[in-house]
């Protein structure tokens, strides 16, 4: 029976944006494929399992970034390896952060990021929150930001998502872009969290598991599941039409 292992990285400091229910939403579309999984909880000191198809990291505030520095840094070539080997990433907010070159902050002291995705962050006294809709190649995304940052790409071509409503993480050619694509390594601000919100987003990451494994991709049966995303996002898409975007100056 094929089994697909998930692995949650660093669930207890890095997952105060509802990150757990980004593991769960995964849980449940391979579910409904009929595709069981796996999924495991890697704290600082932990193996990774040489089995696992699916990373996914949450969002921390800076205190909890640095709590785990030490540990992520020394997963870099580990992590670079993974993404290399087209297995599937799926990072939010802090980690994604952390996952470039390095974060600039505001004080002009930078913290060193583990280099295994193409951009680089500065942190910025502009606060972007509210609703986002994001249009990418594969799904049109919904959520919510909050964050004071700035990427900037080393190759314009991992932007994978531009901006409809909202600030977004970086510039790109044609406007603002959101959610960048290193190969099967997907990095973001939307939260939300987002892949509840989402369902074809998550369907994305699991395309990715199934083209790399050489498996037979059954379509999900429909569930309460799809419905209540459609509820949650038409609510959203109302509330960005009528009440706009809000930035907070620090």
């Amino acid at each position: 029976m094929t089994e697909i292992s998930i692995a949650q990285l660093y669930p207890a400091e890095l997952g105060i944006t509802g990150d757990r229910g980004n593991v769960r939403t995964l849980e449940e579309r391979l579910r409904a494929r009929g595709i069981a999984s796996t999924t495991t909880h890697v704290g600082v000191g932990e193996q990774l399992p040489a089995s696992t198809d699916i990373v996914v990291i949450g969002n921390g505030p800076l205190s909890a970034l640095r709590g785990v520095h030490a540990d992520f840094l020394a997963r870099a070539d580990e992590l670079r390896s993974f993404i290399g080997d087209d297995r599937t990433l799926f990072a939010v907010g802090g980690s994604a952060e952390l996952l470039g070159e390095r974060i600039d902050l505001t004080d002009g002291e930078s913290v060193a990021g583990l280099g295994v995705m193409p951009y680089r962050v500065a942190r910025t006294r502009d606060r972007r929150v509210g609703y986002i809709t994001v249009r990418t190649p594969d799904a049109n995304v919904v959520g919510f930001e909050d964050h004071a940052s700035e990427w900037t790409l080393a190759d314009e071509a991992v932007a994978y998502g531009t901006v409809v409503a909202g600030r977004g993480s970086f510039s790109r050619g044609d406007g603002r872009g959101e959610l960048v694509r290193h190969r099967n390594a997907f990095a973001g601000n939307v939260q939300g969290p987002v892949l509840p919100l989402n369902p074809a987003l998550a369907d994305v990451l699991v395309a990715t598991v199934a083209a790399r494994r050489g498996l037979d991709l059954p379509g999900a049966t429909a569930n309460a599941f799809d419905e209540y995303a459609k509820g949650a996002r038409d609510a959203i898409e109302r509330f960005i039409h009528d009440k706009g975007f809000k930035t907070i100056q620090l």
